[in-house]
């Protein structure tokens, strides 16, 4: 039998191929409006805070949780999502992550209340192009449609600076972490070599919605103190790990200021429940050994990761898994452009593991990041790679893997299959 679940686009592909008007009929069935969130990385993390943070003021909301973000993604969604489809409206709010390419030709039609840009980065450049290329696509947008959206930007990103500037100041919001605290040990990672120099006719933006004093505490998450139009909230705690998921909390939070709530009041208290989205930072526990699966699919994104793990303590092996599927992007160099040579600084590791389809690339990549004397394997079967590195754990080790975007859709199934039946 042919299982169809929310991540997948075929339901919405037949529709819209039956009724290719349809997304027009749908979009004002939804009373209160439609907010979309694009960007290269933490697209789906800033969906879901997003959602939780509605359904906590009580909003009945139709989201894409598995991230399938093309039009026919979002069409699935609401399709499989328990509506009202007899009712005038069939829920207060649309609240979907949407594709780059998408955005641009399908912007129109949606007439978002708010749209959200969390970054651009290097992704796919097959498919997306270069960074520069996105952005001018959105400010062109904005520009032919007169859009009197609120657009909510991250104000840390320079690349994202040109599109403030072609909004108009009472339409649009910066969220960001406050420089200071940016410039610690966890980092801001960004396309810097885009955005320097590009004249944008703004400064540096200044931030309306902001994280300072920044703590963290590796993959059990971080803590921040949040400001919102200089007027400091109570310390946020967020269980969800690292400087990046700081930078999504901030923009759920951009959101919820400007369209429900501009005191925030339940902000923290969903912060300290939302847990990590589908494959990203995800723990499992095989045998009494953690496990953790991340989301590596752009070098940001990646380097990132590098730079969380940093802060982990202990002994742990590596499996990296590299596909390139159509949803990844058949060109596989952007894997030269993350600083692998960073991953070795991490201490403990005794091995890695070079998987998945594009497999000798990957393990090319290791090879010529100068790693210490440990093993070094390939094997171009995940489920094996995984099978043989669990049998060499030993008490205390972590398993660290690194999954691009279609290794990770097919492998965790299996991984949580398997941790289910070692219980």
């Amino acid at each position: 039998m042919l299982k169809l679940g929310e991540g997948s686009n075929l339901p919405g592909k037949i529709v819209l191929k039956l009724f290719p008007d349809l997304l027009p009929v749908l979009v004002p069935r939804f009373q209160k409006g439609w907010i979309l969130i694009t960007g290269t990385n933490g697209k789906t993390t800033t969906t879901k805070i997003t959602v939780a943070l509605f359904k906590e003021y009580g909003f009945q909301v139709v989201t894409n949780a598995r991230g399938a973000n093309l039009v026919s993604g979002i069409i699935t969604s609401i399709l499989l999502a328990k509506l009202h489809p007899t009712r005038e409206f069939m829920a207060d709010y649309a609240i979907f992550e949407i594709d780059e390419a998408v955005l641009s030709k399908s912007f129109h039609q949606f007439q978002p209340q708010i749209l959200v840009v969390t970054n651009f980065s290097r992704d796919q450049l097959d498919r997306y192009g270069e960074v520069d290329s996105n952005v001018n696509k959105i400010i062109e947008l904005l520009q032919k449609t007169g859009c009197q959206s609120k657009i909510v930007l991250n104000g840390n990103d320079p690349n994202i600076a040109r599109i403030g500037a072609v909004v108009p100041p009472e339409n649009r919001i910066y969220f960001g972490i406050k420089e200071e605290a940016g410039s610690s040990e966890f980092g801001l990672l960004v396309e810097q070599e885009i955005g320097k120099g590009i004249e944008t006719g703004l400064e540096t933006p200044e931030l309306d919605i902001l994280a300072e004093e920044i703590g963290a505490d590796y993959l059990k998450g971080s803590k921040f103190t949040l400001v919102y139009r200089q007027r400091i909230h109570e310390a946020i705690h967020l269980k969800l790990p690292g400087v990046f998921n700081i930078l999504n909390a901030l923009a759920a939070a951009a959101i919820c200021a400007i369209e429900i709530d501009p005191d925030l009041q339940k902000l923290s208290a969903v912060l300290n429940t939302v847990e990590p989205s589908y494959g990203r930072s995800e723990r499992f526990n095989y045998r009494g050994a953690s496990v953790f699966l991340f989301l590596v699919k752009n070098p940001v994104g990646f380097n990132h990761i590098i730079q969380l793990l940093n802060q982990a303590q202990g002994n742990k092996r590596i499996l990296l898994l590299l596909n390139d599927l159509t949803a990844d992007g058949k060109d596989v160099s952007w894997i030269w452009d993350v600083s692998l040579e960073n991953l070795w600084k991490i201490s403990g590791i005794k091995e890695v593991v070079a998987s998945g389809a594009r497999a000798g690339d990957m393990a090319l990549r290791v090879k010529y990041s100068s790693p210490p004397a440990i093993p070094q394997t390939v094997d171009y079967s995940p489920q094996r790679a995984f099978r043989e590195l669990a049998i060499r754990l030993e008490p205390g080790d972590d398993l660290l893997i690194l999954a691009n975007y279609t290794s990770m859709i097919k492998f965790r199934p299996y991984l949580l299959k398997v941790c289910r039946k070692a219980e």
